[in-house]
């Protein structure tokens, strides 16, 4: 619920209700230390979630914009206040009932994006400042995106996580219920057009591919041909959009230029010359280096984006413990689903490297929210039978 009551907050500048339930749920993990220790959920990967806190508050010692990194701190606060959260609260249930919870946040996720492109009053973008004849304005409607967490391509990031966990259990649980929410949120992601989403997908497949290979597969059969199915519907469900709204078939036409491409390269270039100026600590978590303008908007590459906030040695530290977290699931996975869920992260990673999704302030809240809902699923798989969850 990321809708913002107040855009003059001293020092955050806006609140929304996001933040105030996040205000909300810290309190109820202090009060909880009166009775027992906080839950990690898994050890070391609390430790990695905490390492870009730990030095985004190091860093207010040489920011050039103290508000700013202050600001860029507190969101990191939040995002580990929405994991512990998630993960208290999950602690116990049933696999079946996590993914439930996993399932109907996926629905939540699409359908604000649907009754946006629909029209519907109240669900217009929300993006404070955007005229309405602006060519950002009309860009959300060319595709599915969302009236509050911004345009497709953030939608598309969200999506990317649940997509493969929701097919997954779908599957070897033969749940019809959870294979539509599976079959509905690729097709979203498809309505998305975010290439590089999917473009991730297929980069992340090749990459987890060695730690798939020699493992036993009792339980794959008909996996591909589901995937397959899946993939076709998704292009079924472009070819829909573009046939029906008629604001997509211009936009596809504008995608086919080198302008996007031109524009990604000239980001790049101005950060790495901000980085060559100060490469040993940065600008400070959360600062436009140099006050830039050219640069506020991020430079659509987090690896690249922690070292200009950083500089090169604690930004590599950043992006290397960004890497670790689907290692933690491949590591120590005693379920094929820790597998999946690596696979997920993995997807979220290739996707760093040409999105800003990471920067976003509610964005960074969900991910690592959506972290504490994996997690709490593979706890919950973990306390089942052996041979209950197959091999992926």
């Amino acid at each position: 619920m990321p809708v913002r009551i107040s855009d003059t907050f001293p020092i955050v500048n806006s609140v929304s209700i996001l933040d105030i339930l996040l205000l909300a749920a810290a309190a109820t993990l202090f009060l909880d230390l009166a009775f027992r220790p906080i839950d990690p959920g898994h050890r070391t990967l609390f430790r990695i979630l905490c390492i870009p806190l730990v030095l985004s508050l190091a860093s207010l010692v040489w920011s050039q914009d103290k508000a700013a990194t202050v600001r860029a701190t507190i969101i990191y606060a939040e995002g580990l206040i929405a994991y512990l959260f998630v993960v208290r609260e999950l602690a116990g249930l049933d696999a079946d009932r996590v993914i439930r919870y996993i399932e109907r946040y996926a629905y939540l996720l699409i359908l604000p994006g649907i009754l946006l492109l629909l029209h519907v009053p109240g669900f217009e973008p929300h993006e404070p400042g955007l005229s309405h004849t602006s060519g950002t304005y009309i860009s959300y409607y060319t595709r599915l995106s969302h009236p509050l967490l911004g345009r497709s391509n953030n939608l598309a990031t969200l999506l990317a996580l649940f997509a493969p966990l929701l097919l997954y259990w779908g599957h070897i649980r033969h749940d019809r219920r959870i294979t539509l929410a599976a079959v509905v949120t690729l097709a979203a992601i498809f309505m998305t057009l975010s290439r590089g989403t999917l473009l991730a997908f297929v980069v992340a497949g090749v990459l987890y591919a060695p730690f798939a290979a020699g493992r036993r597969r009792p339980q794959r059969r008909g996996m591909a041909a589901k995937v397959t199915a899946v993939v076709l519907l998704g292009f079924v469900a472009v070819a829909v959009l573009y046939t029906v709204n008629p604001d997509t078939r211009e936009f596809i036409s504008g995608r086919l230029s080198l302008a996007n491409v031109h524009d990604r390269s000239e980001l790049i270039s101005r950060s790495l010359g901000k980085v060559a100026d100060r490469p040993l600590l940065g600008y400070g978590a959360g600062v436009v280096a140099d006050h830039d303008p050219l640069l506020a908007v991020d430079v659509h590459n987090t690896y690249l984006q922690q070292i200009v906030y950083l500089g090169i040695p604690l930004g590599i530290v950043v992006s290397v413990a960004l890497c670790a977290i689907p290692a933690v699931f491949l590591a120590g996975r005693q379920t094929p689903l820790a597998g999946v869920i690596a696979y997920a992260l993995m997807v979220q990673l290739v996707l760093f490297l040409f999105e800003s999704s990471f920067e976003g302030t509610v964005l960074r809240v969900l991910f690592y929210m959506s972290i504490g809902l994996a997690v709490g699923l593979l706890r919950a798989a973990e306390r089942e039978p052996a041979g209950t969850v197959g091999d992926p």
